[in-house]
């Protein structure tokens, strides 16, 4: 073989000067070199002495897993979610059934008794006269798992949050954390901490983890290859979705997976419904079981500690502007931005007040958020010294990406209006600084509503309507020039429902001068100023 052949397939230089082409070291030199009888063999190229083959094969690198799932199960959530996790009496939380209501999780010393999910309320406080029931609380048990959830988002960004447990894909975290046992022992002793008698399963697919950890087996298994020998024993009914497959199962004796694994899929297909192969090949792998993850909520909270009290806004404002900056760097981190921000000004006794900056418009300029929350601060009047300043923010939106100019000098800002009602409303106060919009009635005094400056509502109708209306219509004199002028009759009756009814007709009066809206009472005859153009 040529040197020009075996060239391109060095792999790289092995220690002592050899070069390694897979597994056959080659020691190269450019400068003669004897052979093995003792002569001189001259050369341009680098000759091949010897062939270093070792004794054994050398053990490839374990590849890691694309995807490796831990299913956390918390069969007492429902009692720890109302604080009734390490009680020493009896107690069963129901929930209502229709016209029953049915056990959902007993403790143990309920269970004890005979007490067992699924039963009636009724059966169960007969087998145990002493037992505390206690109302399902969904709402509470979502938050405990919310907060389980940020918890667990230290570990990996891929968590599922199931009803009763965690679904968490920890494949990509193995190597940060020292490898799958290592892993593993951290998430078992925080929730072991965090929940009466938790099981966990760590399976190649997701369906597997539910499946195991919901049966009570505490299992680790990475490999897909022996994915099918740990499943096999697992009760066929946890596929079943519906009573009548339930029944259809304990008719033609299939206990386990392993029973079903041994059915024609065609006639499985048949008999126990399409959805029961399909659930059989995501649990194996041999189909696509997407996940929706867990997004954690937004929300940034950032404290400063003063050096010293103080009571006065330019002593603030490094704080201010510091913590602004912090702000920034986590809007542009989130790809977020900010749509309302306070501020929580303490003192060595505890709270003092609250600061609302409000925005008319998503933002994250540091500057145009500093000169709103220093019109804010001239506003606030305290005399206890503060000696904590702290930046709340809760309210988000996702920020889209807008190409600049060209010439940016020449642009005008179209946000002049913003800019000024959010300067308005940082020292006034947002109660103070409101915008006026049209709500749907045909009466002139009650056909607008304050609303939030920016907020767009109905458009206006093809009626003329003057741009001054008076609060209160005041009285006219009808002369007979006046009666001339008048043009543009619009009745308006309605109101009829409530304790303001209408009926006018209303025309426009126009002079050299002035053009003002006037109505005639249909009911007293009387005329009434109500507007001006």
């Amino acid at each position: 073989m040529s040197w020009r052949a075996i060239a391109p397939r060095i792999a790289g230089t092995a220690p002592n000067g050899t070069c390694r082409i897979g597994r056959v070291d080659l020691i190269v030199e450019v400068n003669q070199q004897k052979s093995v009888s003792g002569r001189k063999i001259s050369g341009n190229g680098p000759s091949l002495v010897r062939n270093l083959l070792p004794t054994h094969a050398p053990v490839e690198p374990v590849a890691r897993p694309d995807h490796l799932w831990l299913a956390i199960y918390l069969p007492y959530l429902p009692l720890e979610s109302l604080g009734h996790g390490n009680n020493n009496q009896a107690i069963a939380v129901y929930e209502q059934q229709g016209q029953t209501q049915q056990i959902v999780t007993p403790n143990q010393q309920a269970q004890e008794n005979g007490v067992r999910p699924g039963m009636t309320l009724a059966v169960a406080q007969t087998l145990a006269p002493a037992l505390k029931a206690v109302v399902r609380d969904t709402a509470t048990e979502k938050a405990q798992l919310t907060q389980f959830a940020i918890k667990a988002a230290c570990w990996t960004p891929a968590i599922t949050v199931l009803e009763d447990g965690l679904l968490l894909d920890i494949a990509g975290s193995l190597r940060l954390y020292g490898g799958t046992q290592s892993l593993l022992g951290q998430i078992r002793s925080w929730i072991t901490d965090k929940a009466l008698l938790p099981c966990i399963a760590l399976m190649p697919t997701p369906t597997s983890a539910l499946l195991c950890a919901h049966a009570g087996k505490s299992i680790c298994v990475t490999s897909q290859s022996k994915l099918n020998a740990a499943v096999r024993t697992l009760p066929a009914q946890m596929l079943a979705t519906h009573p009548k497959q339930h029944r259809l199962l304990m008719q033609l004796g299939i206990r386990t997976i392993g029973d079903l694994q041994r059915l024609p899929r065609n006639g499985l297909a048949r008999r126990l419904g399409p959805d029961i192969v399909g659930r059989l090949d995501k649990l194996l792998g041999q189909a696509p079981d997407p996940q929706a993850f867990f997004t954690l909520p937004p929300e940034f909270t950032r404290s400063a500690t003063l050096p010293a009290e103080g009571v006065e806004a330019p002593f603030l404002l490094p704080f201010i502007e510091r913590l602004l900056v912090h702000l920034e760097n986590y809007l542009y981190q989130h790809h977020i931005l900010v749509e309302h921000l306070y501020w929580c000004l303490a003192g060595a006794k505890g709270p003092l007040m609250k600061i609302p900056v409000p925005l008319t418009r998503p933002c994250r300029d540091t500057q145009h958020l500093l000169s709103l929350s220093q019109l804010a601060f001239e506003t606030v009047q305290t005399t206890s010294p503060i000696t904590n300043i702290t930046l709340q923010v809760h309210r988000f939106t996702r920020a889209t990406q807008i190409s600049g100019g060209l010439f940016q000098e020449m642009q005008s800002d179209a946000n002049d209006g913003s800019t000024l009602v959010e300067r308005l409303q940082s020292r006034l106060g947002p109660a103070i600084v409101y915008g006026i919009c049209i709500q749907a009635d045909h009466r002139p005094e009650k056909a607008w509503r304050h609303c939030t400056p920016g907020e767009t509502g109905l458009l206006p109708g093809g009626a003329q309507r003057p741009l001054w209306l008076l609060e209160t219509p005041r009285p006219a004199q009808a002369s007979q020039g006046f009666l001339q002028r008048l043009n543009y009759r619009e009745r308006i009756c309605s109101g009829w429902w409530d304790d303001h009814p209408v009926r006018r007709d209303y025309y426009q009066n126009t002079t050299s001068v002035i053009k003002t809206w006037i109505f005639r009472d249909l009911n007293s005859g009387q005329w009434h100023l109500h507007g001006i153009f």
